[in-house]
């Protein structure tokens, strides 16, 4: 018979809490993809102001009327630097036909911003964002995450970690294929 029967299901316990805590880490993708909303419904985009990097005001509002891309982003994110150079020729294809790109630099400071901007030539405004205040009201988790919101200002597409679905989202938009 055992003497510490507690000590057993205390052992028994922490194995299991262990286990849970390093398979969690391999189940994360999963769970993040069931957090993230669904790419495909519309909704009204919040409203977004605020200052960019280079201190000029930002006011999506002002946007109506043309189809925006949003990228949520940061200079310290390895898939924001990755995708960077295709997010650069979306707007060179895509902002002749009035598509306007906006970023939004979340949890970061404004020396590495701006050295990422410069770094990537990035030639489109970001609003700084050090709190992250602006991706929560967009309900964006992490970067880089990018929006595709409407004319109307309607949200039509949300990709996190991608790019692939707004060439599509963007020709729908402006009635091309």
């Amino acid at each position: 018979m055992l003497k510490h029967p507690c000590r057993v299901a205390a052992l028994g316990a922490a194995a299991l809490a262990t286990a849970l805590l390093v398979s969690g880490c391999s189940l994360q993708p999963d769970v993040s993809a069931r957090l993230q909303p669904n790419p495909r419904i519309s909704q009204p985009a919040p409203a977004l102001t605020g200052t960019s990097l280079s201190g000029s005001h930002i006011d999506l509002a002002a946007l109506r009327g043309r189809p925006v891309v949003l990228d949520f982003w940061a200079s310290w994110c390895g898939p924001c630097r990755a995708e960077q150079d295709e997010l650069n020729g979306l707007v060179s294809k895509y902002a002749a036909h009035g598509v306007q790109f906006l970023g939004v630099d979340i949890r970061d400071d404004s020396a590495n911003a701006l050295a990422y901007v410069k770094q990537f030539q990035v030639n489109y405004p970001s609003l700084f964002d050090p709190a992250s205040d602006a991706a929560g009201t967009f309900n964006v988790n992490a970067p880089p995450t990018t929006l595709v919101v409407d004319g109307s200002g309607t949200i039509r597409l949300r990709e996190l970690g991608s790019l692939s679905d707004v060439p599509s989202t963007l020709n729908s938009l402006l009635g091309s294929s």
